[in-house]
């Protein structure tokens, strides 16, 4: 059994909701793109919005009018799962948001509110207000802090690649493909799958590999089991694709 550990902030643009640009918090996603959201800022977003101009506040897609907007919407438990995972004090930092909230408008607190503070014992929350008042989130940039992962062993995780025929330079004669499927260790990243399958392909400049997920390119340095919690959490493998592209 190895500890794995990584910096939190490779990975922040995956957790953090564009509307309130803190890490999301009970994510929602817009079912028309798939574009992700803390549930309270975008059904606040879409509360404020004209009914007739209703778009994604993050591609801007148009969506279609709803007499319930929550229609349009989906809870995306996985993703919450995987926060929970790596960010334990989210939701002690919620809680403290909460009871902040019912003080600072004199409401008496609900019954299970009052149950949450009672096995709550972080005297730190998360975000904080400054000296101006303004809340703002404990920021993770300043220091090159590193999280650890749950102990994990490093046993290989199921890969299967596939070639998309319709993104490949047709002036390309391959004579050897990569196998279908493999079995790699769960803390490489996607430039090892790329350097293998173009080292199989005999692949050299100005061509060069790109693997993606749908229509979604990977980047370079998302590791597979970070792309496995997040995409494929009840498969028993991880399924890519792979284009060969010219960069002419």
């Amino acid at each position: 059994m190895d500890s794995l550990y990584y910096s939190l902030l490779d990975i922040n643009s995956l957790v953090q909701c564009s509307l309130c640009h803190g890490y999301l918090v009970d994510p929602y996603t817009i079912k028309e793109c798939m574009d992700t959201f803390c549930r309270t800022c975008i059904l606040l977003h879409f509360e404020t919005s004209p009914r007739s101009e209703l778009k994604c506040p993050k591609c801007q897609i148009q969506l279609q009018p709803f007499s319930d907007i929550s229609k349009c919407l989906m809870p995306d438990r996985q993703l919450g799962d995987v926060l929970r995972s790596l960010l334990p004090a989210l939701d002690i930092d919620e809680i403290h948001n909460e009871k902040h909230f019912y003080e600072h408008k004199s409401l008496p607190m609900p019954k299970d509110l009052r149950l949450k503070l009672r096995v709550v014992h972080n005297p730190s929350p998360m975000r904080f207000t400054d000296k101006h008042g303004h809340t703002r989130l404990r920021s993770q940039t300043h220091h090159q802090s590193t999280i650890p992962r749950q102990q994990i062993s490093t046993t290989p995780i199921a890969l299967q690649i596939e070639l998309c025929r319709k993104s490949i330079d047709p002036s390309l004669n391959i004579k050897q493909y990569p196998r279908k499927y493999l079995c790699v260790n769960s803390q490489l990243d996607i430039s090892y799958i790329r350097k293998y399958i173009e080292k199989i392909c005999d692949i050299t400049l100005p061509h060069q590999i790109y693997l993606f997920f749908y229509d979604s390119c990977l980047s370079e340095a998302t590791p597979l089991l970070l792309i496995k919690k997040l995409l494929f959490p009840s498969s028993d493998r991880v399924k890519l694709y792979f284009s060969i592209l010219s960069n002419k």
